[in-house]
């Protein structure tokens, strides 16, 4: 893979990650009954989660399906990260095994 695939991929999980943390403090603010804020929320949420699907089919443009579905299953690890760096949110020591198993399973098919 080239560097400017390896940088859609990342460019793609990083709006992907955007898009679900906006879309989760959307319907947070929406359950305080935040008058507007919410609805501002909810549109970058779903501007980013656009974006992150016309990258990912600009990755699929380049690679074949086989080689880009592994790459999908960096998303969860990077969802995570992002829900504890901007949500404050923890895991406990079974979603990390599942988070590092599933990593693990990742590079096991992309080496392949």
């Amino acid at each position: 893979m080239t560097l400017s695939i390896w940088i859609l991929v990342i460019c793609s999980q990083a709006a992907l990650v955007a898009g679900q943390i906006f879309l989760k403090h959307a319907m947070e603010r929406r359950e305080r009954s935040a008058p507007g804020g919410w609805l501002a929320a909810l549109a970058l949420g779903i501007a980013t989660m656009t974006v992150w699907f016309l990258l990912w089919l600009g990755v699929m443009h380049r690679l074949d399906l086989s080689q880009q579905m592994p790459l999908e299953g960096l998303s969860p690890l990077f969802i995570v990260f992002g829900s504890i760096l901007f949500l404050g949110e923890r895991l406990n020591w079974k979603g990390w095994l599942g988070i590092a198993l599933t990593s693990l399973g990742v590079i096991l098919v992309s080496a392949s």
